[in-house]
Order: C-alpha cells, then sequence, then structure tokens
C-alpha cells in the first residue's frame, strides 16, 4: 500500500498534463509502428523519474527490463491505459485517477482539511 502524497497543485497540474502528452505520443507511436511492447513502460518509468514527485527507489534490471524499486505497478498502470473510447486518445482525467487509485498521488487542493480529518478517524 502507497502512502498518499500531496503535490502542490500547479506542479500536480503540470506533471498530469506532461504525463497525458507522454501517454498520447506513445499511444499514436503505437498505433502507427507498433513498438516493441516495453517502451511504454520504460518511457513511462523515465517521465515518472524525472518529475521526482515521487519516489521510485533505485532502478534496478529484471528480467531484462528496467524497473524501479517502488511504484512498479504505478509505471505499468500508466503504461497500460487505454485510449478514451468517446475522443479514442489517452485524456487527463485518466492519468488523474491512476495516480489517484495506484499511486495514491493527489493534488495538494485534496488533502482533507483538520475537520474533515477528525471527521474521517472518528467514523
Amino acid at each position: 500500500m502507497n502512502s498518499i502524497t500531496y503535490i502542490a497543485n500547479d506542479r500536480y497540474a503540470f506533471e498530469v498534463a506532461a504525463l497525458t502528452a507522454i501517454l498520447r505520443a506513445i499511444l499514436d507511436e503505437r498505433i502507427a509502428a507498433y513498438p516493441r511492447p516495453t517502451e511504454a513502460y520504460e518511457r513511462v518509468h523515465v517521465a515518472l523519474r524525472a518529475a521526482r514527485f515521487v519516489d521510485l527507489g533505485e532502478p534496478r534490471v529484471i528480467h531484462g527490463r528496467v524497473e524501479p524499486e517502488h511504484h512498479g505497478d504505478l509505471v505499468e498502470a500508466l503504461a497500460t491505459l487505454e485510449p478514451d473510447a468517446a475522443t479514442g486518445t489517452i485524456e487527463a482525467d485518466q492519468v488523474k485517477l491512476t495516480l489517484a487509485e495506484v499511486g495514491a498521488i493527489f493534488p495538494e487542493s485534496a488533502r482533507p482539511n483538520a475537520q474533515e480529518a477528525v471527521t474521517a478517524l472518528n467514523l
């Protein structure tokens, strides 16, 4: 289980936009040229490592693939996102949902205030 991470709203928006653009480029290339399956994983891994808002730990090679020490499930989930059925591309909302569900990464604005936190603990 990942601990919850909150990052500044403007940085969160920037990182979501950057990841969305990368995933769209990967999708376009996958459609056009059918790159090898691990390429999407590697590119997402590099993008998350560059973003530095989640601790991926040390890189390691497992079965010929460079994998992060931590959050490999997040890298995998982002790398295997399917295009939105309505638009035919990767949407920012899909990236946000994956960051939240798999990585427990949220914008600062999603952090509960003190009253909400006390209420949640009392339930």
